[in-house]
């Protein structure tokens, strides 16, 4: 399979927000008067919308949660995301390769974050949920990013930790890589429809060389 393009969900495949997060959303329970959630509790609603992330939480989630976090304690996220070991290294990597790149994320503004941290130069196209009216694991995110890039499906693989982003892949028909940066081990996510698992998005750069053909990476 020779690779025009590269898609990457954001949280926990390229960058470990679940500290970031677990403590935004506990600054939140302390704002609201709500219960103390535990690092494991936030670290299981990562990757999903953030609306839903809350109702999971604290079952008495009201409507109108979502934009006093969104207003107040979604910086305090920002200053505390930290890439993984060699993402940087590894986005310039693929793209001094002639790779196209993407983010697609359930994040609603995954822009502001993917600049907060310097890396949108990295990338030819950056879409959330203020993009989309339709979450993953609905194909619509990735659908849409492979439209702006001009690519062919069938030379695009995804990228992403979770068992949504590996249902995503295979709802959008396109090639699902795995990564055990987040919450999921190699076996769940196999079984979700990645056609491979890696431990991180470093070991891309072994794997999506222009002109190779990527024997792991073949549609099911």
């Amino acid at each position: 399979m020779e690779i025009d393009a590269i898609l990457f969900d954001f949280d926990m495949t390229l960058v470990d927000t679940s500290h970031a997060i677990a403590y935004a959303m506990n600054r939140f329970a302390e704002m609201m008067g709500l219960r103390k959630v535990s690092y494991e509790e936030v670290l299981a609603t990562i990757g999903i919308p953030m609306d839903k992330s809350l109702s999971l939480l604290w079952k008495d989630a009201k409507p109108e949660w979502l934009e006093i976090y969104s207003q107040k304690c979604r910086p305090l996220e920002y200053e505390r995301m930290k890439l993984f070991p060699g993402v940087s290294e590894t986005l310039k990597a693929l793209r001094d390769r002639g790779l196209k790149l993407g983010i697609t994320s359930n994040r609603r503004s995954a822009k502001k974050a993917v600049t907060h941290l310097g890396l949108d130069g990295y990338f030819d196209v950056i879409l959330g949920l203020e993009d989309v009216n339709t979450p993953k694991p609905d194909p619509k995110i990735i659908l849409k990013a492979i439209r702006i890039l001009g690519v062919d499906k069938d030379r695009v693989v995804y990228v992403g930790d979770t068992v949504i982003d590996m249902q995503t892949a295979k709802n959008a028909e396109v090639c699902g890589i795995g990564v055990t940066t987040g919450l999921y081990d190699e076996k769940s996510l196999i079984e979700a429809g990645a056609s491979l698992v890696l431990p991180g998005v470093s070991r891309i750069l072994d794997l999506c060389i222009p002109g190779k053909v990527m024997e792991k990476c073949l549609k099911k």
